[in-house]
């Protein structure tokens, strides 16, 4: 069983571009210094501190990390269970119009973050999480803004997929353990997705390209260490399918990252 929530923090010493960075799992990323430049539809946004982005499932974000007297630091945190359904109505009836997927001035929020981010999680039980989540739920949906993480519409399977295999990114996912956690045969899942236009290991591919993402946020490693641990066998193959998505290489990204 995954975790009710994890939190992720990144870090940029140089300016940092990336492209189609999908989203897995509804989320809130805060600004802990320097700034960030979301490219949103045809204008630029740019988040400080004082400043949330409102993170969608299955959406792709382009942005700049940019440092400022410092290197840029940002937190992200991913919600791995649903809130109470009538937290979600109490949203909806707060709702505002939304230009951009951006929250300012929520001090009460950022506090709840810093909190959410000194818990050690490995030490609790998912359900104890949950308790955790309760009052930035209850915040959210005060805000106004709880129904727009989580619209109430039927989820596509490419998108629950996606949302759990990004719990555990790292694990060995085949498509016959997927399958049956989903509670359906093999031949089922090939071909609900199929109708969906997509298949098992595109999104694998997705999650995993995410994960590296991640992966060299926490260290430094060579090419050929992550395209291994994200089901590669190849490291060019590893290189250019990472460069078609965001814009880099691995080792531009990780330039970005740590600075000699």
């Amino acid at each position: 069983m995954g975790p009710a929530f994890q939190i992720t923090t990144f870090r940029a010493e140089q300016l940092q571009r990336l492209r189609n960075v999908t989203i897995h799992s509804p989320g809130l990323i805060q600004i802990l210094s320097g700034n960030k430049r979301l490219f949103w539809k045809e204008k630029i946004v740019t988040l400080s501190g004082t400043s949330l982005l409102l993170c969608r499932a299955a959406s792709d974000l382009s942005f700049e990390n940019v440092p400022d007297k410092g290197p840029f630091l940002s937190r992200m945190l991913s919600f791995h269970c649903l809130p109470p359904e009538k937290l979600i109505q109490l949203s909806d009836q707060n709702a505002f119009s939304l230009e951009e997927p951006v929250l300012s001035g929520a001090q009460s929020l950022q506090e709840t973050l810093h909190l959410l981010a000194s818990i050690n999680l490995s030490t609790m039980s998912k359900e104890t999480q949950q308790y955790w989540l309760m009052p930035l739920f209850q915040q959210l949906a005060e805000n106004g803004i709880l129904h727009f993480l989580f619209p109430q519409k039927s989820t596509p399977l490419r998108h629950q997929i996606s949302q759990y295999l990004s719990q555990c990114p790292g694990d060995a996912h085949s498509l016959e353990s997927v399958a049956t956690t989903f509670s359906m045969s093999r031949a089922t899942l090939i071909r609900k997705l199929k109708k969906e236009g997509t298949q098992f290991r595109d999104i694998l591919t997705e999650v995993r390209l995410t994960h590296a993402l991640n992966l060299m946020q926490a260290r430094q490693w060579t090419v050929i260490q992550l395209a291994q641990m994200c089901g590669y066998q190849s490291e060019e193959r590893f290189s250019q399918r990472f460069r078609d998505r965001f814009g880099l290489t691995p080792v531009s990204y990780m330039r970005t990252v740590y600075v000699r």
